[in-house]
Order: C-alpha cells, then sequence, then structure tokens
C-alpha cells in the first residue's frame, strides 16, 4: 500500500481488502488520474512500437528480422500487462504488468546483449577507434586495407595518397619505404616534410589473430611524435651543450672524442687534436667584469663554429679553454688550422658597452700517429695537446705549437 500524498484519491478513490479463494488481497478502485497515467503509459508504448516499425521498413538502425521481432515482443508485453489489469482486475485484484515486466525486461536485456541494441559496441567504436587522435589502418588478408579512420585518412591526405579497400602495394606503389614500413610485422619511425615542416611518426603494428599466420590482419598505428621529438632533442641539447659557446659540453665532447679515436685507432686513420686556452682571460674578467667575459666566450664559440668543419668535434673543457678533434688530419694539417684560428681570434674585437675588448688564444696540438704505441685513449691526446698548450704559453702566448 503507497500513500504518496493529500492528492491520491485522484489516483485511487478508495481501496479495501477482499477474500478471493481463501485469501484476502488489496482491492483499490480506480479513480480519473490513474486512467490518465495508464493512457498515457499505452502511448508511449504504442510510440515504441511504431518506433520499430519505422526503423525496420526503413532500415536506419540496421534492424534484422529476430532483432525487430525481439524488441517488438518485449515492448508487446507490458501492453498485454495493461489491458489485463483494465479488464480481468476485478476477478483477482492481481497487478499482471508487475509480475509480465520481468519477462519484458529480460527479452530487452537479451536483445541489448545479441544485436547492441543500444549500439554500444558502436559507440565503443566511435570512441576507440573513429575519434583516435593515432590513425588507424586495418589490413586483412592480402595486405588489403578493410578499415582505417579518419586520422589515418588525414595522414596519408598530408602524403597526396588516397585509402581505399585495395592492396597495401598498390595504394603505396609510389611510396616505397613507406610501403616496406607498412608490409612490416615491425613497429618502424618514418620522417616526411608536411607543409615545410619535418614531421616524424611512430607507426606500430598489433597483429590480429594468429602471428605465424600471413593471411592474419594486422592494425597499423601512426601517430605523430613530433613535438615528443622536439623535446628529447631540446633535452638532449641542454644536456650536452655548453650554454654560453654553444658547443659540446665536457663529458658530452670526450664521450664523442673517444669513440672517434677508437674509430681512428682501428681503421688506422689519422687524427689530431686542439687544445685553445684564452691568454689573460683573468684581466679581462678584473677589468672588464664577469659579463664581458661570457661576451668572449661567447664570440670565441662562435669562431670555432665557423672556423672548422661540421664533421669536426668542438667543445668548451673549461673556464676559458676549448678543444676540437680533427678527423683525417695529419699533425701538419692541424697546425695550419690552428694558426689560421689565432690569426681570426688575434684580430677579432668584442664590443661591450661601447668598449672594444681584444683577446687572443693560445693553441696546443697533438695527433695520434702509428709510431706512438703508448696512447691507449682519447685522454693521453689529450695530455699531450695540454703539454704543447703549456709551451705555447712559455713562449708568450698568442702562438700554436705543436707536439713532435
Amino acid at each position: 500500500m503507497r500513500l504518496t500524498n493529500s492528492w491520491h484519491h485522484l489516483f485511487y478513490t478508495k481501496w479495501e481488502m477482499r477474500q478471493f479463494f481463501g485469501y484476502y488481497s488489496l482491492y483499490m478502485e480506480r479513480g480519473f488520474w490513474y486512467y490518465v497515467n495508464i493512457s498515457y503509459t499505452i502511448l508511449c508504448l504504442l510510440l515504441t512500437v511504431v518506433v520499430y516499425f519505422i526503423g525496420y521498413f526503413e532500415n536506419k538502425v540496421a534492424f534484422t528480422k529476430s532483432h525487430f521481432l525481439i524488441f517488438l515482443f518485449a515492448s508487446l508485453l507490458p501492453l498485454i500487462g495493461i489491458v489485463l489489469i483494465l479488464f480481468v482486475f476485478d476477478e483477482r485484484s492481481i497487478d499482471y504488468s508487475a509480475l509480465i515486466m520481468p519477462v519484458s525486461l529480460l527479452t530487452i536485456g537479451y536483445g541489448i546483449l545479441k544485436y547492441d541494441f543500444l549500439e554500444i559496441r558502436t559507440l565503443a567504436r566511435e570512441t576507440i577507434f573513429e575519434n583516435n587522435f593515432a590513425g588507424m589502418v586495418v589490413l586483412g588478408p592480402g595486405k588489403r586495407i578493410i578499415d582505417y579512420n579518419k586520422a589515418a585518412e588525414e595522414f596519408f591526405e598530408a602524403l597526396s595518397i588516397s585509402l581505399s579497400n585495395y592492396p597495401i602495394e598498390n595504394i603505396l606503389a609510389h611510396e616505397p619505404e613507406l610501403l616496406e614500413i607498412f608490409e612490416s610485422r615491425t613497429s618502424r619511425d618514418f620522417s616526411r616534410m608536411i607543409d615545410g615542416e619535418e614531421r616524424f611518426f611512430e607507426i606500430d603494428v598489433v597483429t590480429l589473430g594468429d602471428f605465424h599466420d600471413e593471411n592474419t590482419k594486422m592494425l597499423k598505428s601512426i601517430r605523430d611524435v613530433t613535438e615528443e621529438r622536439k623535446t628529447q632533442d631540446q633535452l638532449k641539447f641542454l644536456a650536452t651543450t655548453d650554454s654560453l659557446s654553444n658547443l659540446y659540453n665536457r663529458a658530452e665532447f670526450m664521450n664523442l672524442a673517444q669513440k672517434e679515436f677508437v674509430l681512428a685507432r682501428k681503421n688506422n686513420e689519422e687524427l689530431s687534436l686542439l687544445i685553445m686556452d684564452l691568454d689573460n682571460f683573468k684581466n679581462i674578467n678584473d677589468t672588464f667584469g664577469h659579463a664581458a667575459g661570457d661576451e668572449i666566450i661567447r664570440e670565441m664559440g662562435s669562431i670555432i663554429k665557423a672556423s672548422f668543419r661540421k664533421t669536426d668535434i668542438s667543445g668548451r673543457i673549461g673556464g676559458e679553454e676549448f678543444a676540437v678533434v680533427l678527423k683525417h688530419s695529419s699533425l701538419e694539417e692541424a697546425n695550419m688550422v690552428a694558426e689560421k684560428v689565432r690569426e681570426i681570434v688575434a684580430g677579432r674585437k668584442v664590443v661591450y658597452r661601447k668598449q672594444e675588448i681584444s683577446f687572443t688564444v693560445s693553441i696546443g696540438v697533438a695527433s695520434l700517429r702509428d709510431n706512438i704505441n703508448d696512447i691507449k685513449d682519447i685522454g693521453d691526446i689529450l695530455k699531450m695537446a695540454d703539454d704543447a698548450l703549456y709551451k705555447a704559453k712559455a713562449k708568450g702566448r698568442n702562438c700554436v705549437v705543436t707536439l713532435d
């Protein structure tokens, strides 16, 4: 028994207990609002049936015959219960609608699970596949494209390639690098100039089925990692580069120089090393200030970058000390380059707060030679060049000394 509010009598005008077959049952006499409510319920159920019929005949929601019959049956059951209440209730006082509703709900539940009536799988596809930021391409037997999402379509459009239900070798006939990646069963990287900018992509693969089956499906995922690469490059730059001179820092210079030393010894190639030290740098700091000294360091870094080959390795290995590894260069060749750099530095002036600051550099040169068997690593050559630098300082600075 439920009493909802003071207007309840509009729904049931009176109630009483009646005896049926030796059992007592609650009897409630219906009021005006009961029939309004039941009419609304019948109208909703009838409209549901109409929607099923429209969907079935117009195929707007991909109804199958079994699909249609299951949901039609589930919607007609409550109508049958309501009809029984209206015309048979007085005899038994049984709420037939309440008895029939669980059967209807179970039928609806079965239809939802079997036929995806609420489009759960469709929604999952929209969320996971269609709306994914990563491009997705599904390859079927024969490497034929059987599905792809919007992001994949945009990726290929940027490469002036149209996707269609053809084997991937036909679609990428003019893109051999990309074709090789899509035919591969391993994840690969790919880069391409798009709208004047180099973009980087990671193309991952997920095997949909038996990995050893040649006819199994593959899901290719295309992810733009350009911004990630830029961040990684920036972090690497900060970790390996001296901020003042814009050359390699000491740790990175020694790492790269050692690798070149190993290659040179292995391949019996020539290798030379220069150590450059700014003359009287402490006096510059004391006279003009440390900010002026920083400008000198920046200028020296620019001179070194402009004076040596891109294949050479240059770094700032101390406060005012710099080093350069010259690949495939003899001691004589390295000495000539060092002399040119010394002359450039001697003729250069840095303007700081309207003052012209002149500076010079002393350079020590050493090389890897066949007759020096006691050289074990790049540190030995570095020490030899440092000894030559010490002699250059002793000679009066602003000169080049090679270690004989």
